[in-house]
């Protein structure tokens, strides 16, 4: 009789735990949307600065989607949608991590770590295996 409430316990800890990593992935959704915003009110839009702003209104945007209420014959496309969507993030990221260790390299600076966009690296890569195990709860046992 212990084991079952042990295991009940564990599922609602499990549950509880996917459902906060999903917050996360709101939170970070509107963060990216609210960056975005910063860029266009800063107004200094080069090329990659707006491809960065556009495609974080368009991630942060995704990341905010109901998934669970995802049609099981669409439910396939959006979860690859994500995947993709979530590589190329980190792609930007690490092309922005890249062009600003440039810029500080022409001025004779030396960045330190890129802490924040880890941060947000960690947090899109965490939305991939969150959302699937959201929908298909049973994939965890």
């Amino acid at each position: 009789m212990s084991d079952t409430k042990e295991q009940l316990l564990q599922k609602k800890q499990t549950a509880d735990g996917v459902r906060y990593a999903r917050w996360a992935g709101h939170f970070l959704g509107f963060l990216l949307i609210g960056l975005a915003g910063r860029n266009i009110i800063i107004g200094d839009l080069g090329i990659f600065t707006t491809i960065q702003t556009v495609y974080f209104v368009i991630y942060g945007t995704f990341l905010n989607a109901p998934f669970t209420r995802v049609p099981e014959a669409r439910w396939r496309l959006i979860y690859g949608t994500l995947v993709v969507v979530s590589v190329f993030f980190v792609f930007l990221m690490i092309a922005t991590v890249m062009f600003a260790y440039m810029a500080a390299a022409d001025r004779g600076e030396r960045l330190g770590v890129p802490g924040f966009e880890g941060t947000l690296i960690f947090l899109a890569l965490m939305q991939v295996p969150v959302v699937l195990f959201q929908r298909k709860p049973d994939l965890l046992d």
